[in-house]
Order: C-alpha cells, then sequence, then structure tokens
C-alpha cells in the first residue's frame, strides 16, 4: 500500500484539473516501470504530471490532450522545467 499526499498547491499553480494526480505517485510509477532515457507516452495527459515526473526522472515524453485549456496547462508546467 503507498500512502501519498493529495497534490499540493504548489502542483496546481498553474490551474487546476479536476482528477490530478501527485507527482510523487507518478514519480514512484515512472521510476518502478522504466528505465533512465526511456520514452514515456500519455495519450490523456490532463495537467501533465506523468511528464514532469518522466523529465525529471530522466526519461523523454510524449503526451496528448484533446482539451485546450488543460494542454495549455500542461504546457505550462512542462516548459517549466
Amino acid at each position: 500500500v503507498w500512502q501519498i499526499a493529495p497534490p499540493n498547491k504548489a502542483e496546481k499553480a498553474f490551474g487546476k484539473h479536476p482528477t490530478q494526480k501527485p507527482l510523487a505517485l507518478l514519480e514512484r510509477c515512472v521510476q518502478a516501470s522504466t528505465n533512465i532515457g526511456d520514452l514515456i507516452f500519455d495519450p490523456f495527459m490532463g495537467s501533465g504530471t506523468t511528464g514532469v515526473a518522466a523529465i525529471k526522472n530522466g526519461r523523454s515524453f510524449c503526451g496528448c490532450e484533446l482539451e485546450a485549456e488543460f494542454f495549455e496547462l500542461s504546457e505550462k508546467r512542462l516548459l517549466k522545467l
């Protein structure tokens, strides 16, 4: 059982997504299931947390998002890195 707190304010600095996951959760998943240098694809990018986790952990990232509002949120978060 993993006990991880919900996303904090800093993770929502550029806006909110209704189902945003905590960065700590996605980092744990990325580290457990991929290797440094791997490409991670997220076809439902939402707020971009998977992309942030991928880049912070030495992985490449490609994501898609249908909703322009959430794409822009993801873009801001990823460009900050």
